[in-house]
């Protein structure tokens, strides 16, 4: 299925492990409605099975798959994630993480909402742990995951309502509001703003942090951050997570940065 034009949005996956998840994540970038997009997997140091699930699903979309790795030294996400964004080829850049399962609407929200010094900020539903160990390739493939009956009974009750396609909203809920919080799971940027503010600070290693200091200096910078959830609608599959290693005074550095660029980014200065 691989093309030959040049894709118009790159996908970049943020994974640690986890192939049973990313087969998934896959599966649901397989049901996208909007088709001309390349993928960079950002791999923080995975054993071989994810390799192996790449190399499975790379002639199954219009571009291949390109694999960011390097070795693992703990989480170390704002590195790796800087690399696969050097080896994007679009001017447009939608971020996810390999344990998030996509509705089929969610990259065309993103292309058709992008817009320059903005970034659209998404929010997912947080699937438990039972309905996590039951999802199957089948699940997500079919669309299942999509109908609302199927997760309702197995999200938070605020996650639930993130998983409403509701896109004519977009405009009221962005009424006087151009800060809203990022997560790396689901936001998208123009390049240049990326570059700008000389994306992920790579002194952030240890999970936390990485995305509200990323959102603070975007802020900084006056690119408008602006929600697309309820439009750009993602499932997340449930598990563990290491704890926030970072003490007060890291935690006050970074998250109340008055930085517009990092010199400790993509481009090290």
């Amino acid at each position: 299925m691989t093309g030959h034009s040049e894709p118009l949005l790159s996908l970049i996956i943020a994974v640690y492990n986890r192939d049973d998840f990313l087969e998934r994540v896959f599966e649901s970038l397989l049901n996208q409605h909007f088709r001309d997009f390349e993928i960079i997997v950002a791999d923080d140091g995975s054993g071989p099975a994810i390799a192996e699930i790449i190399a499975q699903y790379t002639d199954r979309f219009s571009h291949p798959i390109q694999h960011e790795w390097h070795e693992d030294d703990g989480f170390r996400k704002t590195i790796v994630v800087n690399k696969a964004v050097t080896r994007s080829n679009t001017d447009h850049l939608v971020f996810i993480d390999g344990d998030c399962i996509l509705h089929n609407r969610f990259l065309d929200r993103h292309y058709k909402r992008r817009r320059r010094n903005q970034v659209l900020a998404g929010r997912r539903v947080l699937l438990d742990e039972e309905l996590t160990k039951r999802v199957t390739v089948e699940d997500v493939r079919s669309r299942r995951i999509e109908r609302i009956p199927y997760w309702w009974n197995h999200a938070g009750q605020i996650d639930r309502w993130n998983g409403f396609y509701l896109p004519f909203l977009h405009p009221f809920r962005n009424l006087g509001r151009d800060d809203y919080q990022i997560l790396g799971c689901n936001f998208s940027v123009h390049k240049d703003d990326f570059y700008r503010v000389n994306g992920y600070d790579e002194r952030i290693v240890g999970r936390g942090l990485e995305d509200n200091n990323l959102w603070r200096r975007f802020v900084n910078s006056g690119i408008a951050v602006r929600t697309i959830t309820r439009e750009a609608i993602q499932y997340h599959l449930c598990h563990s997570s290491e704890p926030i290693p970072h003490d007060d005074e890291f935690v006050d550095e970074f998250r109340s940065s008055t930085e517009t660029r990092t010199p400790f980014g993509i481009v090290k200065e």
